[in-house]
């Protein structure tokens, strides 16, 4: 090779290398999609639409949708707008409610093919965030209500059916007081009747909660009717029919599946047991007074009743586990504080019990039976304490999908990093947080293989405060949080099955300003430029050596074409001023996992940039010549 060929390859080698190396230039940039990408939609799209950062061709089957089931959905025939960067098909019938796989595959300017996709959903259920709680808390001391009525009725079904049986073989001549069946049938039937119609005005349609609803008031409804005529045998059953419904209805249930329900359900027939069965010899014990005596029954109870506990403190204790998270999140919410409550509670019934078995053994039946009152007093309000707890937002952790989110509204503050090998990227709207993981292999957003398991802890680092956050979508995870006005910073701890995590902490300005044009200019100033130093460093694994930056001379246009922002439609992006007249520029373009930040000078040139894929993290400094 002669010596002017060696200097064109010296020449060319860094620019080369400056290419290859941009995470976003080997193929077209996807800026937007419609829907938004990883987010769900009330109704059904009349279109699908992607945005390129370039002209891209697709054949006319190029894109086709599928449902959850991995079903096609009938789409019309692929169209280009926007001179080929604007690819859409149109959707030829209603969607319901679910997740679907957009699959696209186009040609690039150079005659690469691309292939990728994205999901988004229809219909499902939004995650509202307000302040500090995750949910909203209108109705709250109605559901509670309604909710507590509801359990009462349940204990006092399943508990007196139970009660009635100790008597029976304990006390058989003993009086029997008048029957609760029908009372309790009827007030478990409005409760839930109640509670149906409230999620009926509240959310516009019946949903899996007023289904099952429905189902307990239906099934309330036949002691409610029958009364006395339903035997012992009958009523217990229903309660028993009703109990796994309830627990479908529950946190646990709804969240953890099976395994929730099983732990509500036995749960909630031990606590009936328990409560309901004292209840109603307290009402024996008052309907004999001076009579036949019912010692035994209470003497043949309390055997019974030790196993109850244990089973009601060990289930309750495994429950509280499933839906608690941390220790931040005891302490920090609404719903962990009411626990610590029936804790305390639940101390007492204890304390209350001991004393009262002593005092069967040893004192007269009136000492005996006022602190049975006061044990079934602190049980009921235990119970106004478990309403409290199933009608407040819970802190889960995140093992639970809750629904793909609805977009943020309003300012929003969109940043990445890597976290180890694990891109992460959030977006923090008013009071929340969205956080976006991906390993470098795609499986976290659509694929067919199965997606890692992702372990995620958030906490503001100035307040020392965990963030609750729970699952929105794979790979997406969704939080409440009152950001304070000025600079705080989020840390997260990432880990997935597979791959290396670690430790990425954002900084948030609150309330941030937003520009639509600052892009624009950048992309103006930067165009104009001649020849200047980049030095670069790139690194997929944040948890090993920071590799050697490396240095390429490059133009304005050659720089331009090379990064995801050449062209419009440009997102929303935050500005924060600098010293020396600097700026700082952040935004995101979800629809590829990209993160950009750029540190400008006064005329709008970068001299500094950070960007962030599913598979790079980027970081570049810029050298002019005087």
């Amino acid at each position: 090779m002669s010596g002017r060929r060696w200097v064109l390859v010296a020449c060319l080698a860094p620019v080369l290398l400056f290419v290859t190396a941009s995470p976003a230039s080997a193929h077209p940039t996807l800026l937007t999609t419609t829907p938004a990408a990883g987010y769900s939609v009330a109704s059904t799209p009349s279109a699908i639409t992607m945005v390129f950062d370039e002209s891209v061709s697709v054949a006319p089957h190029g894109v086709r949708v599928e449902d959850g089931s991995g079903h096609a959905v009938a789409t019309s025939n692929v169209g280009l707008e926007q001179g080929g960067r604007r690819v859409v098909v149109k959707t030829l019938g209603v969607l319901p409610a679910g997740r679907y796989v957009v699959q696209w595959e186009v040609t690039a300017q150079d005659g690469d093919v691309v292939a990728a996709d994205f999901d988004f959903a229809v219909g499902t259920t939004a995650v509202e965030l307000s302040g500090a709680e995750s949910g909203s808390s209108a109705g709250f001391p109605l559901i509670a209500l309604l909710r507590w009525l509801f359990v009462l009725s349940l204990i006092a079904l399943l508990g007196g059916a139970v009660g009635e049986r100790i008597v029976h073989r304990a006390a058989p001549a003993a009086t029997r007081p008048r029957s609760l069946v029908r009372f309790s049938g009827a007030v478990g039937s409005l409760a839930a009747a109640s509670l149906l119609l409230y999620v009926v005005v509240a959310t516009g349609g019946f949903g899996r909660a007023g289904i099952l609803l429905a189902v307990e008031a239906a099934v309330l409804a036949v002691p409610a009717v029958l009364g006395q005529r339903m035997r012992r045998g009958m009523v217990a059953t229903t309660a028993l029919v009703l109990i796994p419904v309830e627990a479908l209805r529950n946190h646990l249930g709804s969240q953890h599946g099976v395994s929730g329900v099983l732990v509500v359900a036995i749960h909630l027939v031990a606590l009936s047991v328990w409560l309901g069965a004292l209840f109603h010899l307290l009402r024996v014990a008052r309907a004999n007074v001076g009579g036949v005596p019912v010692r035994r029954a209470f003497a043949a109870y309390s055997r019974l009743a030790l196993a109850l506990f244990v089973v009601v403190a060990v289930s309750g204790a495994v429950g509280a586990f499933m839906v608690v998270p941390s220790l931040g999140a005891i302490t920090g919410t609404a719903y962990g504080r009411t626990l610590l409550a029936k804790v305390a509670l639940v101390a007492a019934v204890v304390v209350l019990a001991w004393r009262a078995r002593r005092r069967l053994l040893s004192a007269t039946a009136s000492s005996f039976t006022r602190v049975v009152r006061a044990e079934i007093v602190v049980l009921v309000v235990v119970l106004a304490a478990s309403a409290a707890l199933v009608s407040l937002p819970s802190p889960a952790p995140a093992t639970a999908d809750l629904g793909y989110p609805t977009p943020a509204v309003g300012p929003v503050i969109r940043l990445g990093g890597l976290a180890g090998q694990i891109a992460v990227g959030i977006a923090a709207g008013e009071n929340r947080l969205e956080v976006r993981l991906h390993t470098p292999d795609g499986d976290t957003a659509t694929n067919d293989a199965k997606p890692p398991v992702f372990h995620l802890a958030a906490k503001l680092s100035g307040r020392g405060e965990a963030v609750v956050l729970q699952p929105c979508g794979r790979g997406c995870f969704v939080g409440p949080v009152a950001w304070t006005t000025g600079l705080e910073h989020i840390e997260l701890r990432v880990d997935a099955t597979g791959w290396h995590g670690g430790i990425v902490s954002f900084p948030i300005r609150w309330a941030p300003q937003l520009s639509r044009d600052a892009l624009l200019r950048v992309r103006k100033v930067m165009l104009a430029q001649k020849a200047f130093r980049v030095v670069e460093s790139i690194t997929s694994d944040t948890s090993g050596p920071t590799p050697a930056a490396q240095s390429v001379t490059i133009d304005g246009p050659e720089f331009i074409d090379s990064d995801p922002y050449a062209g419009p439609p440009d997102p929303d992006v935050v500005v924060e001023p600098r010293p020396g007249g600097h700026q700082l520029l952040t935004f995101g373009l979800p629809a590829e996992g990209i993160h950009v930040e750029l540190e400008v000078d006064a005329s709008y040139r970068i001299v500094r940039e950070t960007l962030a894929d599913p598979n790079h993290l980027a970081t570049r400094t810029f050298k002019y010549a005087r």
